[in-house]
């Protein structure tokens, strides 16, 4: 029988006849039946019968919202609520967002409603004065949403009309959003400060800007406000009024004075909003009026970039039309075809590619826009871009390819086409995940699945955590995908590095389908994770009813304790979950079990502050409310860390100490105050809280309330208690460190002019100022207010020159923060040295550096001075923080441009260059190279793929020596040294050095098939050159062979097929040879140095099925022993014509191969050492010249 289809049909009869409705029905946390009924708008009957059997009004649904919450927003009447408040529903209950019914009262209903139900409410005893999480007031949610009938009432029953937000909005503010005249012209009437202004500096025009009202403008300019005024960051009304694209408002704001031409914090025009919303009405208009077409934000972003972001191919070709550069880089050297291929727009990608924009640009993190492409799942968008010649096994950063990221999207259309182009389907991540685990993880598809096993995926890889693929399937619950993946062979009793078998993460889903599936076939149910977590407490985690029932039906041990001794009830009082309390409970479970740190379920329900139901429960089980935790904490303090003044009355109702110290030294009254909740501080201290007590850290309540911004009115309230305003804490704070810290500056004013010693110190020898300029201005109030805490501080007397115990200055922590560039400005102009040095002889310029730089701050701090070249005690300059951070290319180019040493090293010996590869600093490795950074002491590590791309790109390498590659017809390359000795180096070993793996191999591979007993050759080449891996040869090599085979049962031809033995296959070859090693690269070079030692010739030679081959002795020592000299070099062709590849290309190149391809660079040093002889005489080469070839 169908419950819900009983209930929507207000079928009361039916109902009735129903003996008992389940448990899960009742309290289901999806949608309780109660709230569906509610929902639905059944008669009064239908809710009084349900309620009789057993539903219950003070279940919360997943949004905390209660039945009289559902019943406001159903606009059930004042019938409806009386009838649910005398079954016993809460008239307290807030969301999960804090709000009350009052608050729903003034969104959902009319104004005849709403008053009428607020009268009833408010006369019932709800708090009218309660806020939000946000600190928002029963006013502020009237203003918003209703009329002036309501608002009036309200202003009548005494709530302060000038209260804020935690964000410190006004209820004008709010009453901008809605865009009424009448209602903002009646509160100004009233008295509402209309000079109001939020945490981000936005004063009431910001809102009206934001929401699109002229009329409302007009009138608030008429009444005063400053149009000019302007926001965190710089923003103007402007700006914002681009933000909302409207042309009307925009057109009215620049008549009336406002700065077309200003830019934010970070650099952004009008313009730059106007791209986001892609108006092509309001983009011609500010080009029209002169905004700058070209100008680039500090993260480098053109217009074209934001542009691109929207498709809009009308507006981009205007873009490009006016001039917009094509290829301009951002910041993560991304182009604007970067962001045209994550919204997947083929015409837009074609027109930017038509235009020349390089498709083949990395960004910082590797990515290619093929990349893109394959994550935004479009098979026109990545057949178009694949045509451009893309590597399909590009890798980037953390080495996905192209798969990983279709996989992700489970574009099984994509997938198939990549798989046909070559892709490596058993590519791993840098965490060793493949395609499969990506498919399994994301949005699973059968045919994904079954596509990528029948391809060859391997299904039994596991990750760096030891989870497989089908852990994840499992994880998602699909009955389908974990039945595939079991007849394909998987192993069910897989754990991962935390223990955690499949059933742990099937647990995490409200079905139970996968998980009996698991059990039925022999997965483990008593398996504990390596926390001690069984398969219940997942389930408790994941508020699972469903599963918790089936487990325990299944025997699962319902008393089972963590390793942190949590039992299932500690968790699902964590959760909020009350229909999982009320199941563990009757099934028997220890009401008072404690963890290791003595706290109980009832401990964890009370720092819940919708927990109100589950709390009442507990204590009507028979929890022990006096219970404390091994740090003295009792549900008082718990309570008081959220907003929970409910439960506070009922433990204070119930006789808990008000008092309780914890062990360090705060009582509830300090919780209360520290987490801001000054409405619960002030009933605590009603009821006998001691307002004098200290924390063991020597804290008073002056010191905690400054912390959270309060009103002066509090601070002089605790003064009059008795507090010493000049009481300081165990590090030797006072309350204007703390009040300092936050960014009050009112608070900061009253406690100067109430006497406080304005120039204490910490215990870190730091003053307010330091705390005043060091601050995060995210955590704090807006820049403004910032630098007129440091300016008040500074004509108050406060120590300018102060430093700390570490040296610095307020200058160096001011250059910490990148938003404080203000008080940068200020703090030298009034007379601070820019020079400066701390402990670390770290300057200013070096503390900028360090964090987010800006070019700006940068630019000001030289232009005043700052020594660009000033070395820290560890000899780092500015250029080693900013490659080391990957923070920023403009400044990178700034200092580069203003001639930093690019080759400076550190006392560990690293260079800019060095840290740009570490933290694949792409942008800073391409502008090194162009000033020709030394790579000289580069580790093979260090080098990746991407960085010989880069770098072959830059010095256009590939290009140069292909031409003089083609134009020599011998196999050797006569090589000059700066002496004039010469060496011959083969052919091949440049060629392979130079192009990418992908072109030689295609060459190695249709030579193969044109000249099969060819193969041996080419594969001693490359064996020699170190430049491809076995493995990919043999894979290339075995495809060739089945396409060959395919081709000719195609054709039906009888030609020949080539021998497994003849392509070369690597075990047979060393067969031939007589090579004993099988430990891969390095045991080989071990070989070929043994071979090399018994050679006394020139040439190596080998005879193979009676061919005999000349192998260059040069070729078999230049894996083990590369040459890495730092020399001039000349290559002379065919026609004696002598070419000059000097520093910018060979001398370069030859160190970078040498690092990127030398295995064991200690070991074979000293083996060079030993042979050092016998190799100058073999050379007859002078000494000077063989060391710079091979020992330097």
């Amino acid at each position: 029988m169908n419950l819900w289809k009983i209930i929507e049909k207000n079928d009361i009869q039916l109902l009735q006849k129903i003996d008992s409705i389940p448990e899960k029905y009742l309290q289901q946390n999806e949608k309780p039946l109660l709230n569906f009924a509610i929902e639905k708008k059944v008669s009064k009957e239908m809710i009084e019968l349900l309620i009789t059997k057993g539903a219950n009004p003070n279940f919360v649904d997943k949004m905390g919202r209660h039945s009289l919450h559902l019943a406001i927003i159903n606009n059930s009447g004042i019938e409806m609520m009386k009838l649910l408040i005398s079954k016993g529903a809460s008239i307290h209950p807030k969301d999960r967002k804090g709000k009350t019914i009052l608050h729903y009262a003034m969104k959902y209903l009319k104004a005849e409603n709403a008053v009428e139900i607020a009268d009833y409410l408010i006369e019932k005893g709800v708090d009218i004065h309660s806020k939000t999480i946000q600190n928002e007031t029963i006013l502020h949610a009237a203003c918003q949403y209703n009329s002036i009938k309501v608002i009036d009432y309200l202003i009548g029953k005494g709530l302060d009309i000038n209260e804020t937000t935690i964000s410190k909005e006004s209820i004008l503010h709010f009453a901008c959003k809605h865009n009424s005249l009448e209602v903002i012209k009646y509160l100004v009437e009233k008295g509402v400060d209309i000079y109001s202004k939020t945490n981000q500096n936005e004063t009431i025009l910001y809102s009206a800007c934001q929401y699109n009202s002229i009329e409302v403008i007009e009138y608030l300019i008429e009444k005063g406000l400053d149009i000019k005024e302007k926001r965190k960051w710089h923003e103007t009304t402007l700006h914002f009024a681009c933000k909302n694209n409207s042309l009307e408002i925009i057109k009215y704001l620049i008549e009336k004075g406002v700065d077309l031409y200003e830019k934010t914090d970070e650099n952004y025009t009008v313009l730059h909003f106007a791209c986001r919303k892609n108006s092509l009405e309001v983009i011609k208009y500010l080009v029209e009026k002169g905004v700058d077409l070209y100008a680039k934000t500090d993260q480098n972003h053109t217009v074209l970039h934001f542009a691109c972001r929207k498709n809009s191919l009308e507006v981009i070709k205007y873009l490009v039309e006016k001039g917009v550069d094509i290829h301009t880089l951002s910041e993560d050297n991304e182009t604007a075809l970067h962001d045209a291929c994550k919204t997947n727009s083929l015409e837009v990608i074609q027109y930017l590619i038509e235009k020349g924009i390089d498709v083949n640009e990395i960004t910082k993190w590797n990515e290619l826009a093929f990349h893109m492409a394959c994550e935004s799942n479009s098979l026109e968008v990545v057949e178009y871009l694949f045509e451009k010649s893309f590597d399909v096994n590009e890798r980037m950063n953390w080495n996905q390819i192209a798969l990983h990221y279709a996989c992700s999207k489970n574009s099984l259309e994509v997938i198939q086409y990549l798989v046909e182009k070559g892709i490596d389907i058993n590519a791993k991540t840098y965490y060793k995940e493949t395609a499969l685990h990506e498919a399994c993880k994301s949005n699973p598809s059968i045919q994904v699945i079954k596509y990528l096993i029948e391809n060859g995926v391997n299904l039994k890889v596991k990750t760096n955590y030891n989870e497989t693929a089908f852990h994840y399937a499992c994880q998602k619950h699909i009955l389908e995908d974990v039945k595939y993946l079991v007849e394909q062979g998987v192993d069910i009793n897989v754990l991962s590095d935390e223990d955690e078998s499949v059933l742990h993460f099937a647990c995490g889903k409200n079905s139970v389908d996968v998980i009996d599936y698991l059990i039925e076939i022999g997965v483990d149910m008593n398996q504990k994770n390596e926390e001690d977590e069984t398969l219940l407490h997942i389930a408790c985690w994941n508020n699972s009813l469903k599963v918790i029932e089936y487990l325990v039906g299944k025997g699962v041990d319902l008393h089972a304790k963590t390793n942190q001794n949590q039992t299932n009830l500690h968790i699902a009082c964590q959760i909020n979950s009350f229909q999982v309390v009320k199941y563990l409970v009757e099934k028997g479970i220890d009401i008072n079990a404690k963890t290791g740190e003595n706290e109980t379920a009832f401990h964890y329900a009370c720092q819940n502050n919708s927990s109100f139901p589950i709390i009442q429960y507990l204590i009507e089980k028979g929890a022990d409310i006096h219970e404390k935790t091994i740090e003295n904490e009792t549900a008082l303090h718990f309570a008081c860390k959220k907003n929970s003044l409910q439960t506070i009355k009922l433990l204070i109702e119930k006789g808990i100490d008000i008092n309780t110290k914890s062990t360090r030294n705060e009582t509830a009254l300090h919780i209360a105050f520290r987490n801001n909740l000054l409405d619960i501080a002030q009933y605590l201290i009603s009821k006998g809280a001691r307002i004098t007590d200290k924390s063991s850290h020597n804290e008073t309540a002056l010191h905690i309330v400054c912390g959270i911004h309060p009103s002066n009115e509090l601070i002089e309230y605790l003064l009059s208690e008795g507090i010493d305003m000049n009481a300081k804490t165990t590090l030797n704070q006072t309350a204007l460190h703390y009040a300092c810290r936050k960014g009050g500056l009112e608070n900061i004013q009253y406690l100067v002019e109430k006497g406080i010693d304005i120039n204490a110190k910490t215990n870190e020898g730091q003053t307010a100022l330091h705390l005043a300029c060091r601050k995060t201005l995210h955590l704090a109030c807006e820049m403004n207010v910032s630098i007129e805490i440091v300016k008040y501080l500074i004509e108050k007397g406060i120590d300018l020159n102060a430093k700390t115990n570490l040296n610095e200055t307020a200058l160096h922590l001011a250059c910490k923060n990148d938003s404080s560039f203000q008080i940068v400005e200020y703090l030298i102009e009034k007379g601070l040295d820019v020079n400066a040095k701390d402990h670390k002889n770290e300057t200013p310029l070096h503390i900028a550096c360090k964090k987010t730089p800006s070019n700006k701050m940068i630019n000001y701090l030289f232009g005043k001075g700052a020594d660009i070249h000033a070395k820290t005690s560890k000899n780092k300059t500015p250029l080693h923080f900013v490659c080391k951070k990957n923070l920023s290319f403009k400044v990178t180019k700034y200092l580069i441009e203003k001639g930093v040493d690019i080759n400076a090293k550190t006392d560990s010996n690293e260079t800019p260059l060095s840290l740009s590869i570490k933290n694949s600093n792409n942008q800073a490795i391409k502008l090194l190279l162009i000033e020709e950074a030394s790579i000289y002491g580069l580790k093979g590590k260090q080098i990746s793929k991407q960085f010989i791309d880069l770098f072959s790109r830059i010095y256009s390498i590939n290009e140069d020596l292909n031409n003089l590659l083609k134009s020599n017809q011998f196999s050797d390359l006569t090589i000059y040294s700066n002496d004039s000795s010469k060496f011959h180096v083969h052919k091949l070993i440049l060629l392979s050095r130079l192009n990418n793996n992908e072109t030689i191999l295609e060459s190695f591979i249709q030579k193969c098939s044109q000249k099969p007993k060819k193969i041996v050759e080419l594969i001693l080449s490359f064996l020699y050159t170190g430049f491809i891996d076995f493995d990919q040869i043999i894979q290339k090599l075995n495809r060739k062979k089945d396409q060959i085979e395919n081709k000719q049962k195609e054709n039906q031809k009888k030609e020949k097929l080539i021998e497994p033995k003849e392509m070369g296959l690597i075990e047979d070859f060393f067969k031939e040879i007589g090579f004993e090693s099988k430990k891969g690269r390095k045991g080989i070079i071990k070989d070929l140095s043994k071979l090399y030692q018994q050679n006394e010739t020139k040439d190596f030679k080998i005879i193979i099925e009676e061919k005999e081959i000349k192998v260059h002795k040069l070729i078999l020592i230049l894996r083990s022993e590369l040459f890495k000299g730092m020399f001039q070099l000349n290559v002379q062709d065919s026609s004696n014509q002598v070419h000059d590849y000097s520093r910018k290309s060979f001398e370069t190149i030859h160190q970078l191969i040498y690092f990127l391809y030398h295995d064991e660079f200690e070991e074979e040093t000293k083996r060079i050492n030993e042979e050092f002889e016998d190799l100058k005489d073999y050379y007859q080469l002078n000494p000077n010249s063989i060391i710079d070839l091979f020992l330097n």
